[in-house]
């Protein structure tokens, strides 16, 4: 891949990767103030069929990074692990896919679980609490990964390679 090539499509997954994440919370806020339990789920399941999208923008981000990666150190005497912003760029989008692969997912299948559930009058004691909980703890995930895509953001914008002697 050549460097416009591979930076355009980096940049191209970085939007989808954004898409995903602001649709998603668009989703959740929605979900939330939904009283139709059949709404809910349907609202559900559009925020699942939004989030199948992201391993998409994972894939395409890591490999077009290893792209750029190659071709801002290929015949240089720098490594690229010696560049402290790149390494923790890097340490920053393993956490942002971590979470999003685990704790995101798992999270919404429990409340999807719940709110079928509650739509077949066959609920738990108490589920109206374990719901709120599961709600407090998916926006919470989306915090989470906006933090992190913000922190990437940031490390891209002032890596030593872009301004010397920000880090």
């Amino acid at each position: 891949m050549s460097v416009s090539t591979s930076f355009f499509f980096h940049l191209l997954g970085f939007g989808l990767a954004v898409t995903t994440l602001v649709a998603g919370y668009v989703l959740e806020r929605k979900f939330r103030s939904e009283q139709d339990l059949n709404l809910k789920l349907y609202v559900g399941g559009l925020a699942r069929t939004m989030g199948l999208l992201s391993p998409f923008a994972v894939l395409l981000l890591l490999i077009t990074g290893i792209g750029n990666i190659f071709n801002r150190y290929a015949g240089t005497s720098t490594s690229w692990y010696q560049e402290g912003w790149l390494a923790a760029k890097i340490i920053f989008f393993v956490m942002l896919t971590l979470n999003g692969m685990i704790y995101g997912p798992k999270i919404s299948r429990s409340r999807t679980k719940l709110v079928k559930s509650l739509q077949e009058n066959s609920a738990p004691a108490g589920a109206e609490k374990t719901l709120a909980s599961l709600n407090h703890q998916l926006m919470l995930f989306y915090l989470v990964q906006s933090v992190l895509l913000l922190i990437i953001v940031y490390l891209s914008l002032l890596g030593t390679g872009k301004h010397p002697g920000a880090f």
